[in-house]
Parts: C-alpha cells; sequence; structure tokens
C-alpha cells in the first residue's frame, strides 16, 4: 500500500493511498460541498451502524451535515474517505465515501470525536482517520479527543483503549473517553473548574462516580498501571496531568498488589499535599500519607467528595490570591 501525503499550511489535508485491483482511497478535509454524499453515505448504513454512531436510528438530513462538514469554521476539524478507480481516466469521477471522521469543540475545551466506517472498509482505516484527527489537534493547541460511546460498541472501545484512553463518565449505557493528542495519558479538560477527583480502578469504573456527579464533582478513572494499555507515566517516573490536577487521588487496585504499592508512592511523591485515599484490610499497616478506608461505600465515597469540594475551594482561593498578586 502506498501513500501520497499533502498537508498545507492553509490546513487543507490530503492523503491517497494505492488499494489492490487498480483502487485508490483519498482521505481529505471535508467541506460543505460534501454534504449530499455524506447524506447518502449515511443512508446507505444499516440501523444498527447508524445507532453505534448517533445512538438512535437517526439519519441526518441535508442541514445537519452540511453543518457536521463546516466543522472548521467553528474550531473543529473533519476528513473523508473517498474510493476511486485509477483504471477510469475520469477526472470528475466522484467516487464512494467510505469513512468520515471529525471532532468538534466542547465548551471544555477539548474535542469531541466522532468516526464512521462503512462496513466493507473497516479494519485499518478507522484508527488511522483517529491518528489523523489527534495530529491535527495536537497542532491546534487541543490536548484531548473526548468520545461518547455505546458500551456495545467494541471496535471503537477497542480504538480508544489502544491509544491509552482514560474513562470520564458513564451514563445509560454509554461511555466517555478521552485520548490525549500528545504525551501517554490525557489531562483535565482546560474549561473544566469542577473538583477533580482521579480514580485508579480496575475496569475503569468507580462506585463513587454517580454520587460525584450529583455533587458537581469531575471524575476521571484510569485502569491502573498492571491493566493500562501504553503503560503508566507515574509509575515511570514521569509527569502525569491527571495526577498533578486532582484534588484527590483515589486508588481502589488490589490493595496486597505490588503494583498498587508503587503507585501510591509515586503519587504521594509527585503531588504531596494531595489526599490519596487508599482501600486496604484491617490487618494490613496504612501507606503513610494516605487516608485509608476498608471499603468504598457511601460514608466513603462522602468523605471524597468532601475533600475534593474543600481542596478544590483552597486552589481557587489560592489562584485568586496569586491573580490579585497577595
Amino acid at each position: 500500500m502506498m501513500s501520497d501525503v499533502e498537508n498545507g499550511a492553509d490546513d487543507s489535508f490530503l492523503e491517497t493511498f494505492e488499494l489492490p485491483e487498480g483502487r485508490t482511497i483519498e482521505i481529505r478535509s471535508t467541506t460543505v460541498d460534501d454534504a449530499p454524499r455524506l447524506h447518502d453515505f449515511y443512508a446507505a448504513l444499516s440501523t444498527h451502524d447508524r445507532r453505534l454512531r448517533f445512538f438512535s436510528v437517526f439519519l441526518p438530513d441535508l442541514e445537519w451535515c452540511e453543518r457536521w462538514t463546516s466543522l472548521a469554521d467553528r474550531g473543529g476539524f473533519g476528513v473523508v474517505a473517498i474510493t476511486l478507480d485509477r483504471r477510469v481516466n475520469d477526472r470528475d469521477e466522484q467516487g464512494t465515501v467510505v469513512a468520515e471522521a471529525g471532532y468538534a469543540l466542547r465548551e471544555d475545551g477539548d474535542g469531541d470525536l466522532a468516526v464512521t466506517v462503512a462496513p466493507d472498509s473497516r479494519g485499518w482505516l478507522g484508527p488511522y482517520l483517529v491518528d489523523v484527527l489527534v495530529r491535527h489537534a495536537a497542532t491546534h493547541g487541543i490536548h484531548n479527543l473526548q468520545a461518547d460511546i455505546l458500551l456495545e460498541n467494541r471496535p471503537m472501545l477497542r480504538i480508544m483503549q489502544h491509544r491509552g484512553s482514560v474513562t470520564f463518565e458513564h451514563s445509560e449505557g454509554t461511555v466517555r473517553c478521552s485520548v490525549p493528542t500528545s504525551g501517554a495519558v490525557s489531562s483535565w479538560p482546560p474549561l473544566d473548574h469542577r473538583p477533580r477527583v482521579l480514580a485508579e480502578v480496575a475496569g475503569s469504573r468507580w462506585s463513587g462516580e454517580p454520587a460525584a456527579d450529583r455533587a458537581g464533582v469531575n471524575v476521571v478513572m484510569c485502569s491502573g498501571p498492571s491493566r493500562r494499555r501504553g503503560g503508566c507515566p507515574a509509575m515511570a517516573g514521569e509527569r502525569c496531568p491527571l495526577v498533578e490536577g486532582a484534588d484527590v487521588i483515589v486508588v481502589s487496585l488490589d490493595p496486597d498488589a505490588a503494583d498498587t504499592s508503587d503507585l501510591i508512592a509515586s503519587h504521594l511523591e509527585a503531588a504531596p499535599g494531595t489526599p490519596v485515599v487508599v482501600r486496604h484490610r484491617p490487618d494490613t499497616a496504612v501507606p503513610p500519607g494516605c487516608v485509608s478506608v476498608e471499603r468504598f461505600d457511601e460514608p466513603a465515597i462522602d468523605q471524597v467528595i468532601e475533600l475534593a469540594l474543600n481542596r478544590s475551594t483552597n486552589r481557587d482561593e489560592a489562584t485568586g490570591d496569586e491573580a490579585s498578586g497577595r
């Protein structure tokens, strides 16, 4: 498979790949002129595939497609993948849309990612389109790309997990994942100023998430060093922006595992003064400097939330004092 790449200073994007049997796939920036073809692309998908993309059998109309293809006008970016037949000597050949991907700017300062690939073109194309969007976002100062994904959408979950995703939210059969555009791990969304809890938990799902959300606390969940794709920067002695920006760190991993002890020690060193709440058994010693709980039941979760609210208030007051020169 051969590739030609063009990415000009005008923010246009074009890549072409030669495929077997005289076919070429062209990946380029979307324009509003692509809206009718994008409408036809969605219409040709099965209701199941549209549900994975839109969480319903919704079929976008032309107006929706025009808005999506004009993402660049609002600070986002989109690409479309088109197959062409090199054997056809027709410069006006329109080709067939086989995939589209893009990100829109979120209110919290991150990008909101979506990818759709036709069934016959699945495999390498979806992950590659995510790579294109990640590279573009990185050069435009966007630190993370988030995606809301149905839990049954295993291919998209694997794409995100392969890039070392962390989890921000679960809701009615969906999960919100975040991947970094540079570095090994995502950072906190820059414009979300809620109190922050980093939860290190197997399976990337913490029992305190619903209560924290109701209290206005932002929770990001990481699967821990033994399960994390791409490694854990904290365990490698590197900076972890999630650790550095957290108001409270929760470690709900196997308390007997050596990795857990090392992770706790790393957090205490990297974020002095940040409460580290750990789960331990009554017959074991509590790591010095930690807040210990036997299990994350309702009282323990309430304690974590209170710590986060208090730490966030103190952080905001300190920031205000610095800004005013006091």
